[in-house]
């Protein structure tokens, strides 16, 4: 709920003018003495129905209003008179519904001056401010919080609104209202001025006429922005100043800035421009160089045209007489060819007649040698014949030997079988004698042996069951000693519900640390040799159960010898199971850190910090005292302090008490503070101080206690002991690390014992059963065995029996077929005879054959002889012809060589004369008509035209980096005209840019006086201003505004704020690095102060800008607020001595201040401050304001 009181207190008499070095005492004695005078009066006080929601066991309240209102607005002159001074845009009332903290709806209705809002944090202050953002149409990056708009609606809400009433004139007001609904995680605005809709453009041109630029620091500085003014850059003060002062002062400052923007742009367009034509002169000189060599070029290339026609023409001239001669020269030779000719016909005639006969002879001769091959080849395939019919004959007779050697061989055979039989006959009658005899006691084994076996089946049943008796009770007794070991040892059930609660990367910390524990003793020689080594006996490291039990002795060694205790957890053991949620809270930031006792061991303190990231503490030599309760105290309901709620060796004790305070913290009774009221709260704690004070010889100035689930902290001011500060906060009743053995665990305990002993009496019995149940099992056995072996021989024999019996018919089958053998055999004989006779007749048949034929080849042989003696003659007379008749021959070969040899010459010119003749057709075809014409004027011979033509090749290689297209020439001539012309286009706009520059200047020379004027008198203005005002806090206090600007342009202007706290001190920036955070809150403050008379804003938003203040400056700073306030005072004490010419400063308007603080400064009475106090958060109890 909010609470407005309005104190207005009025001066007696009029202040009389005095120096300005007196002004300061004056105006604070004045406030001060009238202030005591009058007490504030209460008037309009309206009461609304409530709704209080109380929370159980006498905890914090929270008091929620209906819809009707939650504002108790008490003020002297609430008259309507009382908003005619406030500037256009003012705030006369803000009602909020279901807003961040508060449920609404809620209505804060504004004065005129100074509206203080107080109240202690969390209870609402921001949220009021956030109204304003939103309900005036900005969003959150003004105030650098969530941007999500949902988030600033109250939790579990679905609908909520902000109405805000501004001042518009003297007669009216404008009301604004903004409906949110979430609609599917969704936020829906409405917008409504005077309660017709209107679309969000409407609220934006609101912002603009009612000059709301709460986008300003300067202006609007809620408690997330407080920090950014200091850190804003000289040029952005300077715009934001402009911006508070008059949104037109910056635009013409954006103006001009732009014109001089622009002014340099064009300035280096024209030097560029002009740069660019003289480039562009420099192509268009090259492009021309290039024409005239491309233009002697072609000339160049028409000469060499022009001659090479010459030369064709004189070469077809010459060609043409040169194929004259060689027609003649081919009849010539033609005519001698047919004289000799008739010379050489009989010799032709002769030797023709020779050809015929050699050519029958040698066809004859052929013939006669083809029969003599044929029958050579016959002859080789009879020696073949003849061959094989002699192998068929050797091989025959070799299968004779060998049936004649098989007869002998069977006889020793049978000799052999007929022994082997006899054998067999006489086993198998031995056997048959054995079945006789055992057939006869073959029926009382068989029944022996059923009941031994069913003995021995009854013996494994019972057998088993026991073995699964044994196997469940032994894991029976596993499990049970495993709970004891685990129910009794608290302190690793204690570090396992840590591990399990900490984040993973702490849990891998420690996990790491344990597994290289091995590593770390031996790498800073914390334990010695001889204990490492009976480690490693004791345990078989290749396993890892056993590595991590290592690990564990280790650890325990370590604790054991003072050296390293980890993680501390282990080693605290709660007493109290009660209050074992408190100690918890309390040490639970360290249950995971560890406790080195030896600090100056830097190597190991090093490895534990950097490699391992393990959070270490030290223990320091001094021995710290512990409080006790007293008999007063007890009286007062201190039940014990925390120390004595936990067992943990000293010297853990002695090192967390260099962290917390677990000496002096301690545990009070539930009801204690039941009904209490404050001051006997403060009674309590003031009394607790003293005692503590007492025991530990040192003055205590905070308290740490707890009460049933409360947590309590007083503190008091180091700079006024009349200046507490009282907090608390709820914490869980449940325990999730710390464990402890109760009664419900001994009774656990107690049970598990019973358990495993008598698993070990079950276990001492079953083993005595065992030994029993073996002894019978053996000896039913060996009965067993006997008869089996008995009946596995008679098995046998059987078998032996049978394999006999076919032993014997084998026998007996391979006698009768070696009997059949011999008569096969002879068989046999005969027919290899008549096979070897057969063959015998075949071979004298070849023979008569190969005879035959013998005497068909020298019949042959003879005839060939004769032919091949007559084509020899004949050959012999051939040769005498050609030697009568070579040189004849020799003579005809000559003239047709030479005749063919003319014709290749004659079809040569005739070639090259066509080739010619088309060659300077398509000459003359590239010709024009003038240059054919100065074809006939050439009078050179074909000497003087190649030389000519030398001569132009050497001119034409002088030419060969040039391109010849006729394309590239039409493309230079064509950039030539285009350079040309972009060189006039550029001189064109030349002369374009120099106007509007012109055009610029102008311009800027029409502004710049008289905005000038303007800023010049606002800094004058303002520097005086902050200058009376910081001597006004303090008369040693000093402060100056510059403004530092580029040029006489006013480009980029650099507005500083300097400052000196000290009366010989120079001049500082303000700034983070300069000042510290209460000198940067008081400058700041005094800035804005100092520019609100300039300013048309409506209101101003400063949110906890007094946080950093001292006692005096904060009520130095209330002082000249009040001051400031009354329009009477600020020109009677703060008016200018200076005549300002171009602008007019408004001393009659009140200025709307809203300041949020979360504390007042008590026994101070101010002139027109209103104070709001909101009676919201934790703080409130039940009923407080009940009887106000």
């Amino acid at each position: 709920m909010v609470y407005s009181n309005k104190r207005k207190l009025d001066a007696s008499k009029k202040l009389s003018n005095k120096k300005n070095n007196n002004i300061n005492e004056n105006i604070g004695n004045i406030l001060n003495e009238k202030g005591k005078e009058k007490k504030s009066k209460l008037n309009n006080v309206s009461k609304n129905s409530k709704n209080n929601d109380s929370i159980n066991n006498n905890e914090i309240s929270n008091i929620n209003i209906d819809k009707s209102s939650e504002l108790v607005n008490i003020d002297v002159s609430s008259d309507h008179n009382s908003f005619k001074k406030l500037k256009k845009g003012a705030i006369i009332e803000i009602t909020l519904y279901n807003w961040m903290v508060f449920s609404g709806p809620v209505k804060l209705k504004a004065a005129e001056g100074i509206n203080l809002i107080a109240a202690a944090n969390a209870s609402g202050k921001s949220s009021i401010v956030c109204a304003l953002v939103f309900g005036l149409g900005y969003n959150s990056n003004i105030l650098s919080r969530n941007k999500e708009l949902i988030n600033f609606i109250k939790k579990g809400e679905k609908k909520s609104y902000i109405e805000i009433i501004l001042k518009c004139n003297e007669k009216n007001n404008i009301s604004i209202k903004r409906i949110m609904n979430i609609i599917d995680k969704k936020v829906e605005s409405f917008w409504f001025i005077n309660n017709e809709k209107v679309n969000s453009s409407k609220i934006l041109d609101i912002q603009k006429e009612f000059n709301l630029n709460l986008d300003n620091l300067i202006t609007f500085m809620p408690q997330e922005n407080v920090s950014k003014f200091s850190r804003l850059s000289s040029e952005e003060l300077f715009e934001y100043t402009l911006l508070a002062i008059d949104k037109s002062l910056l635009d013409n400052y954006n103006y001009l800035k732009r014109l001089i923007e622009e002014k340099k742009n064009g300035e280096h367009k024209i030097v560029t421009y002009e740069h660019e034509i003289a480039e562009e002169k420099k192509l268009v000189d090259d492009l021309e160089n290039k024409k005239g060599k491309f233009e002697n070029f072609k000339n160049l290339l028409v000469t060499m045209k022009l001659y090479r026609v010459k030369k064709y023409i004189l070469l077809l001239d010459m060609k043409k007489e040169e194929l004259k001669k060689v027609r003649e020269n081919i009849d010539s030779l033609v005519r001698e060819k047919d004289e000799h000719f008739n010379t050489f016909k009989d010799y032709l005639s002769e030797l023709e007649k020779c050809h015929k006969v050699i050519n029958q002879l040698s066809s004859k001769y052929s013939e006669k040698k083809k029969i003599i091959k044929d029958s050579i080849n016959e002859y080789i395939k009879l020696n073949i014949k003849l061959e094989e019919i002699e192998e068929q004959i050797i091989k025959e007779e070799k299968i004779m030997s060998d049936t004649v050697q098989n007869v002998y061989e069977n006889r020793e055979y049978i000799k052999d079988l007929d022994k082997k039989k006899k054998k067999v006959k006489e086993e198998i009658e031995q056997i048959k004698l054995f079945f006789k005899e055992k057939e006869k006691c073959n029926d009382n084994v068989e029944d022996k042996r059923k009941k031994l076996e069913l003995d021995l089946k009854e013996i494994s049943n019972e057998n088993k069951q026991l073995l699964m008796k044994k196997y469940t009770l032994q894991s029976e007794y596993n499990s049970l000693t495993e709970k004891l070991k685990k129910r009794q040892n608290y302190q690793n059930i204690q570090e396992e519900k840590l591990l399990n609660s900490i984040e993973f990367t702490l849990r891998e910390r420690i996990m790491n640390y344990k597994k290289n524990i091995k590593d770390i003793v031996q790498n800073h020689n914390l334990l010695s040799d001889n204990f490492l080594q009976n480690l490693r006996t004791k345990y078989d490291e290749t396993k890892i159960t056993n590595q991590n039990e290592i690990s564990s002795e280790i650890i325990e060694e370590l604790s054991r010898k003072n050296i390293i205790y980890g993680p501390l957890c282990k080693y605290i053991k709660c007493v109290k199971p009660q209050y074992d949620y408190i100690v918890e809270f309390f040490l639970k930031k360290y249950f995971y850190s560890f406790l080195l006792i030896k600090k100056e061991n830097k190597p190991l303190l090093e490895s534990l910090y950097k490699k391992y990231k393990l959070s270490v503490i030290t223990t320091s030599r001094e021995s710290h005292k512990f409080c006790y309760v007293t008999n007063e105290m007890k009286i007062m309901g201190v039940e014990c302090f925390l120390y004595e709620l936990f067992e943990s060796p000293d010297i853990i004790k002695n090192g967390l008490i260099n962290f917390i305070p677990i000496n002096i913290a301690f545990v009070v009774k539930n009801d204690i503070f039941k009904n209490k009221s404050t001051t006997e709260i403060n009674e309590f704690n003031n009394f607790m101080l003293k005692e503590i004070s007492k025991q530990l010889n040192e003055e205590v100035t905070s308290l740490f206690y707890f009460c049933d689930n409360n947590v309590h902290r007083y503190r008091i001011s180091s700079y006024d002991k009349n200046i507490y500060i009282d907090n608390s906060f709820f914490i869980d009743k449940k325990c999730k690390i710390l464990y402890y053995i109760n009664s419900n665990v001994k009774k656990d305990l107690t049970h598990l014992n019973e358990k495993k002993k008598e698993c070990e009496r079950e276990l001492e019995s079953l083993e005595n059963k065992f030994l029993e149940f073996d002894k019978i099992k053996k000896d039913k056995n060996d009965e067993y065995n006997k008869i089996i072996l008995q009946q596995n021989e008679l098995h046998i024999k059987k078998k032996k029996l049978l394999l006999l019996q076919s032993e014997l018919k084998s026998i007996e089958e391979d006698l009768s077929l070696y009997l059949r053998g011999e008569s096969l055999i002879d068989d046999k004989k005969n027919n290899i005879t008549k096979n070897i006779n057969l063959l015998n007749d075949k071979k004298i048949k070849i023979c008569e054959k190969y005879f035959s034929i013998l005497k068909e080849h020298d019949k042959c042989d003879k005839e060939l002889f004769g032919i091949s003696h007559e084509m020899n003659q004949w050959k012999r007379y051939l040769s005498v012809i050609k030697n009568k008749n070579s040189e004849n021959e020799q003579k005809h070969e000559a003239l047709k060589n030479s005749i063919h040899l003319e014709k290749t010459r004659l079809s040569s010119c005739m070639c090259e004369i066509s080739e010619l003749e088309q060659l300077i057709k398509v000459h003359k075809k590239e010709l024009k008509k003038e240059e054919i014409s100065l074809l006939y004027d050439i009078n050179l011979s074909l000497e003087q035209i190649e030389n000519k033509l030398q001569e132009c090749a050497l001119q034409q290689k002088i030419y060969s980096n040039l391109d010849k297209s006729e394309e590239k020439y039409n493309m230079i001539v064509i950039s030539i005209e285009k350079h040309k012309e972009t060189i006039e286009n550029k001189k064109k706009e030349i002369q374009d840019l120099k106007k509007l520059l012109e055009g610029y200047n102008e311009e800027m020379q029409f502004i710049l006086p008289t905005w000038s004027n303007y800023i010049n008198e606002y800094i004058i203005f303002l520097n005086y201003n902050f200058q009376k005002f910081m001597s006004f806090i303090n008369p040693e206090y000093c402060g100056k505004i510059d403004l530092i600007k580029k040029n006489d342009y006013y480009e980029k202007c650099q507005l500083f704020i300097k400052v000196k706290f000290k009366k010989n001190a120079p001049f500082l920036l303000l700034s983070v690095s300069h000042q510290s955070g209460g000198e940067r809150s008081l400058t700041t403050m005094l800035y804005i102060l100092s520019i609100q008379k300039l300013t048309k804003n409506g209101f101003y938003v400063l949110d906890e800008l007094n946080q950093g203040l001292d006692y005096v400056n904060e009520k130095r700073i209330f002082e000249l607020l009040s001051c400031l306030s009354n329009p009477v005072l600020y020109k009677q004490y703060f008016l200018h001595n200076y005549e300002y010419k171009y602008i007019q400063i408004d001393y009659y308007s009140k200025p709307q201040y809203f300041i949020l603080t979360p504390q007042i400064i008590k026994n101070i009475y101010f002139k027109d401050i209103t104070v709001h106090y909101l009676f919201n958060g934790f703080g409130i109890l039940d009923n407080q304001f009940s009887g106000f």
